[in-house]
């Protein structure tokens, strides 16, 4: 007698269906702290997250140094790919902040110091601060000033009233701040809105735990990832180590054809314990 030995979850994330088309999106994730290991990436898992539970399908994540060419050749290529863009890093006050500067580069805008931002920058930091934004002031009140300075086509969202940064849009790049805690908090703010003006739809994830092992589950999942294909479902195989298990994830954005596709990997699966 054989033993049913895969073990069946199924999540699934909705969102009003818009458009029959899936927004696509790139990550540009700007610092030399992270190419050189001295700081951990957490932002990217976050936007990874969010963006499979709102529909949205990131299909490439960047890494650049804080160089005015390379952050601007980069959101050029990803710009003209995607139907979205997300930048996190490189918004500060000092000397190697420079992203609000190569976005406008790179796109053939110039700087301007935006006032809401600068208002909301003094009222948020108080009188208290050592250094508050001041375009014409001392050197430390000019550094402050310069997280105010955006591309002059920049549309501004405030996404919190707490928080006076906000994201900078230009054109279908969108700028994000680096610090993990405040990239996450203004993420989840501003994305779901995002995600209902793109048409976005949901994305449903459903998984299949074996003790099966990959060189003998190669073949099945081939052939069905075969037969799913063409309704937009697709396999993935993630070995456990050290556990013995596999985990096989099933994504698609029809509950039914995942749910079908799960089901039937199950059952195959269960003939080959």
């Amino acid at each position: 007698m054989k033993t049913l030995c895969a073990r069946v979850r199924s999540t699934t994330r909705a969102l009003t269906q818009k458009s029959s088309q899936t927004p696509t999106a790139a990550f540009c994730v700007i610092g030399d702290e992270i190419l050189s290991g001295t700081t951990q990436d957490t932002n990217t898992r976050t936007l990874a997250s969010q963006c499979f539970s709102l529909g949205i399908n990131l299909q490439k994540i960047e890494i650049v140094p804080d160089s005015r060419a390379s952050i601007g050749a980069s959101l050029v290529q990803l710009s003209h790919a995607h139907t979205v863009v997300f930048t996190s890093g490189g918004i500060g006050p000092t000397h190697d902040d420079i992203t609000y500067e190569a976005v406008a580069r790179a796109f053939g805008d110039k700087l301007a110091y935006h006032s809401e931002t600068l208002q909301r920058m003094r009222r948020i930091m108080g009188d208290t601060a050592r250094a508050r934004p001041d375009p014409n002031g001392t050197s430390a009140e000019r550094a402050c000033a310069r997280m105010a300075l955006f591309p002059q086509s920049a549309r501004v969202t405030f996404v919190d009233d707490k928080l006076w940064v906000p994201v900078v849009q230009v054109q279908n790049v969108h700028v994000l701040p680096g610090i993990p805690r405040l990239f996450a908090r203004m993420t989840h703010a501003y994305l779901p809105e995002l995600a209902a003006e793109l048409g976005a739809r949901a994305f449903v994830r459903a998984e299949v735990e074996t003790r099966v092992s990959e060189s003998v589950l190669a073949p099945v999942l081939e052939r069905v990832q075969s037969e799913y294909a063409s309704r937009g479902v697709k396999l993935g195989s993630y070995p456990q180590w050290p556990s013995p298990h596999t985990l096989v994830s099933v994504v698609g954005q029809s509950p039914k054809d995942v749910h079908e596709c799960r089901d039937k990997l199950a059952l195959l699966l269960s003939d080959l314990s």
